[in-house]
Order: structure tokens, then C-alpha cells, then sequence
């Protein structure tokens, strides 16, 4: 089980309060006792708590809502705003504001909608989630990696990958347009579950239905899913699957004992010994999703073998960026072990992304850090795997958008500058791109491997 220090172990540069913790102590002693939180709100009023939320806010910056305020004009008054802001939530006199929606570009041409809450907002939803968090991290299985203190995309994509050697039959499935879906009746009947205490079922009600707003456009309810951009939307988002298809799993297991699961966020796997319960599984999680009023996604969802005799094209699968696919030895090319490497789509993704940020109107300084930023974030996530020659091949990716950039600003003018000239400054923009230090897997980083389903 995890304590409330270890759920606030996520946190890297604003660390909570003596109160703060000392309330998710009580809260995660509670749990484990087995009572439910039938007087959670008066917690949450809290200014010790609330200041908290407002620095986790502030760290991690972001637009302002339709109000138009903005963190800067909260930065340094945050002990005033939470007083102010406790004294609404004593008197229920809070109310959340309609979100403004934005829409950003998918990978496959859509637009996907995100919705941007009020700083108060924000607030408020960031110390709800101070308060569930330590109760949850109680009950959600160890199968769930997505928006989870001490948990990330790298270690679930290591489980994955090092579950394959002896779970070769694989469901790759993904949700349709899940946090759109999301029921508000069936989430809060989940979370009577563990909460029964009605003025905290009513604000999270309050929140999920506050609407949203597009610009130029009027009011529009949120009759399903949960507000998109919103700090408390993950929590919720985990829970809604923990008992919609976690729970469900692990009672199956007893009928299947043949097979795990492997979910982050709403992308999951599961990962089986034989084709029969895999292919049972495929039809409960039909079922499964109908009752949550959630579908999956078809293009995405499909049966990979990954038998070392079924090998070909498509003996891989795609999981968190990873592309998980069959290697054979260099000195047995009949024996193959399981690789664990950067997909296609996120390498284009990469070169995309660098190619739409080098513009010509940079500067080469700043052209050099925008492509020290692009590259170490991403080289900095794919550094765990068997990932060293996709790398490598990467670099000289990041070469070519280099000189892409130095073309566009320099030669495509009345009097090109000579690359005789150019070469030195591609170099030293280059300077800084290398390949990470790779870390061959992940979970033999860590002092214990957790218990899977």
C-alpha cells in the first residue's frame, strides 16, 4: 500500500505543507482501516491545503480561463487567495466557472478538444485531488500505471515489454474518445464506493457539469466526460477504469488465470499464454465497455502474435510510443528476443516537431536550444530499451532539419550565404544533440517488481 508521503513523492520542486501531509496521513489510515469519508469536505476548506493547490498550480503554469486571470496575477497572494477562496468553500458559496475550450491537433487530422478552467478552479480541483489521491493509491491495482505518484509511461511499457517473453498472444485496445464518454451517474456511483459524504459528491457533480465555452460561441453543458485540461480529470479518469475494467479483470483472472493487463490511462493491453482466453477476454471487454457506456476503438484494437514461429510484419505492437516487435540473435537468426524501441510515429512525430519549432525566424541560439529541448525530452524518455541505433539514426534526423533551418534563414534570400560558411554554425547547433546514455530495462532499476494482475 502506499502512504501519503509516497503519493506525494511525484512532486519534484514544491513539497506540501506539515498540515497537508498530516491530513493525507489520517486519510490513508482511514482507508486502510475500511471506514468510508463520510466528512471529506471539511478538509478541503483547509488553508494550509488550498495554499498547496495554488503553488502546484503555479508550477505547472498553463493559460488563463474566461475570466482572464492568469497565474502571474496569483503568483505572491497565495496565502490571501486561499483564504478568501476557503471562506466560499465554508459558506458553499463556490460555484465553478464554465471551462474555455480550445481545440488542438491530433496526429491523424482531427482536433481534439481540451477544456481550460479558471485558476480558482484549478485550484479547487488540485485540492480535491490532494484529498482523493491518498485514498485511491489505497484501492487502484498495480496493473494501472497512467497519472500515478511514482509511476510512468517508461516503467509500464518495460512490464509490457518484459511480459511478452511469456505471455506471447497480445490485445492491443484503445478507447474511443474516452474522456468524452465518461458517464457522471456511474462515476459517482463509483465513487460512493469509498466517499459517501454528499457535499463532496455534489462539488465533484458541480465540476463535471460546469460546461464550457468556445470563443465567439454561448454556454454549452457537459452532459458526459470529465473536463479535459482539468488537474482533477486523471484521478477521476483512473478511477471510472479501476472499477469498470481493473476490478473486472482480476475477477476474471480467476477463471483465466493465463493472462494479464497492462493499462495506462485509457491505452491497456493485455497480454495472454493462450489464444483461447485471450480471445474470451476480447468479448468480456465488449461487454465490460457497453456497461461503462465507453467502445474501443477498432482501428486500434487488434491480436498480435508474438510467437517466435508466427514472426513476420506484424509480430509487433505499438504501446506508449514503444514500438515492441521480435529481434533475432546476431548469432542465431532463428532465436528472437523481444526489442523495445522508439514507433514509427513517434520518430515522425520527433521530426515534425522540430521541423514546425526551427523556424527562420530564430535565431541560431536560439535555434540550438529549441532543438537541445526537442531532442532531450524525447531521447530522454526513449533512453530506456534496446533503443541505441534508432538514436543514433535520429541524430542525423535532427542533422538534416538543422541544415533544413540554416536554408530557410540563410540561402533562400538575394545573396545566399555560402555553406562553406554555414557548415561551422550547423555544427555548433549540433553541439548539443547526442545520443542519451541508454538504460537497458527499467525494472531491474527498481528495488522490488510489483505484483501484476
Amino acid at each position: 500500500m502506499t502512504s501519503a508521503k509516497d503519493s506525494a513523492g511525484a512532486r519534484k520542486d514544491t513539497s506540501l505543507s506539515p498540515q497537508t501531509l498530516h491530513i493525507q496521513a489520517r486519510l490513508v489510515q482511514q482507508t486502510q482501516s475500511g471506514r468510508k469519508h463520510w466528512d471529506l469536505y471539511r478538509w478541503l476548506w483547509d488553508p494550509y491545503l488550498l495554499t498547496d493547490a495554488i503553488r502546484l498550480v503555479l508550477e505547472n503554469g498553463g493559460s488563463a480561463g474566461l475570466d482572464g486571470v492568469d497565474c502571474e496575477s496569483v503568483r505572491g497572494r497565495e496565502w490571501e487567495v486561499a483564504k478568501a477562496l476557503s471562506q466560499e468553500l465554508r459558506n458553499k458559496t463556490y460555484r465553478p466557472r464554465p471551462v474555455r475550450r480550445v481545440y488542438i491537433p491530433k496526429k491523424d487530422g482531427r482536433k481534439r478538444p481540451l477544456g481550460i478552467p479558471s485558476i480558482t478552479d484549478r485550484v479547487v480541483q488540485r485540492a480535491l485531488g490532494l484529498l482523493l489521491e491518498p485514498i485511491y493509491e489505497q484501492v487502484f491495482l498495480p496493473c494501472s500505471y497512467g497519472f500515478r505518484p511514482k509511476k510512468s509511461a517508461g516503467e509500464c511499457a518495460a512490464t509490457a515489454s518484459d511480459l511478452t517473453y511469456s505471455h506471447r498472444y497480445v490485445l492491443e485496445a484503445d478507447i474511443e474518445s474516452f474522456f468524452d464518454h465518461v458517464s457522471h451517474r456511474k462515476l459517482l456511483k463509483m465513487l460512493r464506493d469509498k466517499i459517501v459524504d454528499p457535499r463532496v459528491l455534489n462539488l465533484t457533480l458541480l465540476i463535471l457539469q460546469a460546461g464550457f465555452q468556445e470563443l465567439g460561441k454561448s454556454w454549452q453543458p457537459t452532459k458526459e466526460g470529465t473536463p479535459q485540461g482539468g488537474p482533477l480529470s486523471p484521478l477521476l479518469a483512473n478511477i471510472y477504469l479501476h472499477y469498470a475494467l481493473d476490478l473486472k479483470f482480476q475477477e476474471a483472472t480467476k477463471q483465466y488465470p493465463k493472462s494479464k493487463l497492462v493499462r495506462f490511462a485509457d491505452d491497456f493491453i493485455i497480454l495472454s499464454q493462450t489464444q483461447s482466453e485471450l480471445q474470451a477476454f476480447r468479448r468480456l471487454i465488449k461487454q465490460w465497455m457497453r456497461e461503462a457506456n465507453l467502445t474501443l476503438k477498432e482501428t486500434k484494437t487488434k491480436v498480435v502474435d508474438m510467437r517466435n514461429k508466427s514472426r513476420g510484419h506484424g509480430s509487433h505492437y505499438d504501446f506508449l510510443g514503444f514500438k515492441i516487435h521480435l529481434r533475432a540473435f546476431k548469432d542465431n537468426p532463428k532465436r528472437f528476443w523481444i526489442a523495445r524501441q522508439p514507433s514509427e510515429k513517434a520518430r515522425k512525430s520527433l521530426k515534425e516537431n522540430l521541423k514546425a519549432k526551427l523556424r527562420p525566424n530564430l535565431s541560431p541560439g536560439e535555434a540550438k536550444n529549441m532543438a537541445k529541448s526537442v531532442w532531450v525530452g524525447w531521447g530522454n524518455y526513449f533512453r530506456y530499451g534496446n533503443s541505441n541505433h534508432v538514436l543514433y539514426r535520429e541524430v542525423r534526423s535532427v542533422n538534416r532539419i538543422v541544415y533544413r533551418y540554416l536554408r530557410m534563414k540563410y540561402r533562400n534570400q538575394r545573396r545566399p550565404v555560402p555553406w562553406r560558411r554555414l557548415r561551422p554554425l550547423a555544427k555548433w547547433i549540433m553541439r548539443a544533440i547526442r545520443p542519451p546514455r541508454l538504460i537497458p530495462d527499467l525494472l531491474k532499476q527498481m528495488q522490488a517488481q510489483p505484483a501484476l494482475l
